[in-house]
């Protein structure tokens, strides 16, 4: 009983320092007080081939997270409402694989009707994470929850496909700093 205590308090320490390491460790790094982080790279991501808006702004969470996905995707609808819908698309990401594929694009659109949900093949949604760096550990606490970055991650049309030009990962979201960033691109 002693071990299993002492294994519980380490794997609590562990969440709490990663959960840290997640949210503010990036923000030492930011350009300005959004948390905004220049960073280029190269995306072709199969759900953005049909996509024509010049920019595209990318979220990942999960369906049914109350404690950060909803209060994130509210701010995000709240600066996606200043921003010209004909040159900026918003897609929801989902990270939880057990989620039914139709309960994505509902919960995108709970927020905004323009909001596309998007839920991805484990393969597919592993590469996506992979190249934009997404932080995501199972959580310690419920087997049906994730701890996971919370940034807004900007895309930009680049010939035929799209590069991730900036993230931020200021939570909650600077909004103003954000439009007004945005609508200067």
């Amino acid at each position: 009983m002693k071990t299993r205590k002492i294994i519980f308090g380490i794997a609590l320490i562990v969440l709490a320092f990663s959960t840290l390491f997640m949210s503010i460790i990036p923000s030492i790094y930011a350009q300005n007080k959004a948390g905004k982080i220049d960073k280029e790279v190269d995306v072709n991501f199969s759900f953005l081939k049909k996509e024509k808006s010049p920019y595209v702004l990318l979220y990942f969470g999960y369906v049914g997270c109350t404690t950060v996905c909803g209060p994130s995707l509210e701010e995000i609808n709240e600066i996606y409402k200043n921003l010209d819908n004909k040159k900026f698309s918003f897609y929801f990401i989902n990270l939880l694989e057990n989620t039914q594929k139709q309960n994505v694009e509902l919960f995108a659109k709970s927020f905004n009707e323009k909001f596309k949900g998007v839920y991805l093949e484990k393969k597919e949604l592993k590469s996506v994470i992979e190249t934009l760096r997404v932080k995501v550990l199972p959580s310690l606490v419920d087997k049906y929850e994730l701890d996971h970055s919370s940034f807004l991650y900007v895309l930009k049309k680049h010939k035929d496909a799209y590069k991730q030009i900036s993230i931020y990962t200021a939570r909650p979201f600077k909004k103003q700093i954000i439009i007004n960033d945005l609508k200067n691109i």
